[in-house]
């Protein structure tokens, strides 16, 4: 018999040994992340730097598109880091993907890579929504488009969220741009191939270039159509991938973790899986069961804490919510089912209850109800309670609506033109419900802060009348203090809050973090940033209220132009070693035509 010294033993051990990450941070599910949260992954062993890239770290927010991330490796070449070049949206949903070609330095592999995402902090408000604006579809002298499907990401990379909206009956895509403000211009059309019905959609950069792309369920053509981004802030003709039904469902995902988005989508008998080249164009479909009978809605999470996408995909026969857990090389296995009691035409995940485990928000069409189904964290789910909404429920979103860091639902009603907000006391239980009205019959709910201000907004899209209902959070009102505006606006990781005035606390910059200084006004301007005492109420002035107190040292941290867009982005690394509980205020002033204007004044303390 051969015998191997103990060495050469130990040597094959370490060398064939699987690489794992024992620890990530932010965690999987976690909720209220800072906008600017730095990416921390350990590892069990030391990772080989030719694979520590951008390739094989991702790091995307669900509206505001990739994030372009500096990596670093430390802690003996045990730990990874990824520090965001740009904040994130305040609510948005952050994903983070590893792809499995990520090794040891001893050649040890990340077997089926790795994915986490959690929810962006929003700032504290009162929660009150208030109809802001009404957005129309319809070009001038059109009939009906039938706008069922909305997306809020940003396609321009102007640092805003736009408007995407698929439309049944026009058969296209319309892409209507946010100015920065929360203001949105006149359409652009892209049409569909003969025969499309684009309805369900999702974002992601499909082919690597730095651009938000869109994916859409086509209903009549039986397929899903992908929208490539132009580089320009535009939809390029689609094309189209048969899956064989009607597509109902549709999500994104790195199914086989190879560092590219892949889709899958539900065609009411299977579920189709459509996997990247890596270049933007895709396989033909495979398919796979969905655990019920009748597959329409789905959504994508890591249901186990394993560090792997998993499905949740609700059944219109069966009326079951079912979960597959994903292996992380493509394959999905049938873990459970819950019956549900009804139709489930539409789903969102995200950890309501605050115990670390992805929960399902089913919007049941059969009974007009949202019903919460509550995940363990280990793969196993069961049906909780049911919330009345409007008649016919047929699209669900959740995130923070109040900025205490809990996740509440939106709920958008086809039978009664209503939206439902129900709100969340934190440990998953939801009461005082809101109604918002729209006209004639509610298809789309989308939490967003579409107006930057870093609270989240809601926004209720009209079916039948081709129209997006913004309903924008009020407050809370600081009159006495300069308000965030078009023509000054200063954010402080994307928030424009009016930190540290008026009784509200000052934001917190974690020490030797960046920390991202953004200025909006009008098109190369130029601005002055300063920093001095705080003047809290404000001391009205010929360009606004000034917070910083003119009567003491008063000093210009940078000065410089806004862009073609009128945005300034200045990262600063957050000193470490100050004084716990040091504050610094901040205003700024930017040269208008004519006159000089002052933005929102913001307070930090490190």
């Amino acid at each position: 018999m051969l015998r191997l010294p103990l060495a050469t033993l130990a040597f094959t051990t370490l060398a064939t040994a699987q690489l794992t990450i024992t620890s990530a941070s932010p965690s999987n599910n976690a909720r209220g992340v800072s906008p600017a949260a730095v990416v921390t992954l350990t590892f069990n062993a030391p990772v080989n730097p030719a694979f520590v890239t951008s390739q094989h770290f991702q790091l995307f927010g669900r509206w505001s598109g990739p994030v372009p991330s500096q990596l670093t490796i430390g802690g003996g070449g045990n730990v990874v880091t990824l520090a965001p070049q740009r904040p994130l949206f305040a609510r948005e949903i952050a994903t983070l993907n590893v792809s499995h070609f990520v090794t040891s330095t001893t050649g040890a592999p990340l077997t089926g890579g790795f994915m986490a995402t959690w929810w962006v902090d929003a700032a504290p408000s009162t929660g009150i929504l208030q109809l802001a604006q009404v957005v129309n579809y319809r070009q001038v002298g059109e009939g009906p488009v039938r706008t069922y499907g909305f997306f809020a990401g940003d396609i321009d990379r102007d640092g805003s969220p736009d408007m995407s909206a698929t439309n049944e009956v026009s058969r296209d895509v319309r892409l209507l741009k946010n100015d920065g403000c929360g203001n949105f211009g006149s359409s652009v059309v892209t049409p569909m191939p003969n025969g499309e019905e684009p309805s369900p959609n999702e974002g992601a950069d499909f082919n690597g270039d730095g651009w938000m792309d869109l994916a859409t369920g086509n209903q009549n053509g039986q397929s899903v159509a992908i929208l490539l981004n132009s580089g320009a802030g535009s939809y390029l003709p689609p094309f189209t991938i048969p899956v064989g039904g009607a597509v109902h469902g549709l999500a994104v995902l790195d199914a086989d973790s190879d560092g590219d988005t892949d889709i899958v989508a539900t065609n009411m008998q299977n579920i189709a899986l459509l996997r990247n080249n890596g270049n933007g164009t895709f396989q033909a479909a495979t398919f796979f069961h969905g655990g019920g009978n009748g597959e329409w809605s789905i959504a994508v999470g890591d249901a186990n804490n394993d560090g792997k996408a998993d499905i949740f995909c609700g059944t219109n026969q069966t009326q079951a919510l079912t979960l597959l857990l994903g292996n992380g090389l493509g394959t999905f296995t049938a873990a459970g089912s819950v019956a549900l009691g009804g139709f489930p035409w539409q789903m969102a995940t995200g950890d309501v209850n605050g115990d670390g485990g992805l929960d399902c928000i089913v919007g049941n069409r059969s009974n007009s109800t949202a019903r919460v189904c509550l995940g363990n964290g280990v793969g196993g789910v069961t049906a909780g309670p049911s919330y009345p909404v409007g008649s016919d429920p047929v699209s669900v979103d959740v995130g923070d609506i109040e900025g205490d860091d809990d996740l509440d639902i939106v709920v958008a009603s086809y039978g009664n033109a209503t939206g439902t907000v129900w709100r969340n006391n934190g440990n998953g239980v939801f009461g005082n419900a809101t109604t918002l009205a729209v006209t004639l019959a509610g298809s789309c709910a989308v939490i967003v802060d579409y107006d930057r201000d870093g609270d989240t907004d809601v926004i209720i899209v009209d079916e039948l009348d081709d129209k997006a209902f913004v309903y924008r959070q009020a407050g809370p009102l600081s009159p006495s203090t300069q308000d965030p505006s078009c023509s000054a606006t200063l954010r402080i990781n994307n928030f424009a809050t009016r930190a540290g005035y008026a009784g509200a606390p000052a934001r917190l910059l974690p020490g030797g973090q960046l920390a991202f200084f953004g200025i909006s006004g009008q098109p190369v301007e130029f601005f002055g940033l300063f920093a001095g005492s705080r003047v809290d109420p404000g001391v009205p002035s010929p360009f606004g209220l000034l917070g910083l107190d003119l009567g003491l040292q008063v000093d210009v941290l940078v000065n410089g132009f806004t862009d073609g867009r009128g945005e300034g982005m200045i990262p600063v690394a957050v000193p470490i070693g100050l004084p716990p509980g040091s504050t610094l205020t901040m205003q700024c002033v930017l040269s208008a035509v004519g006159s000089l204007v002052v933005s929102n004044p913001e307070q930090v303390v490190f």
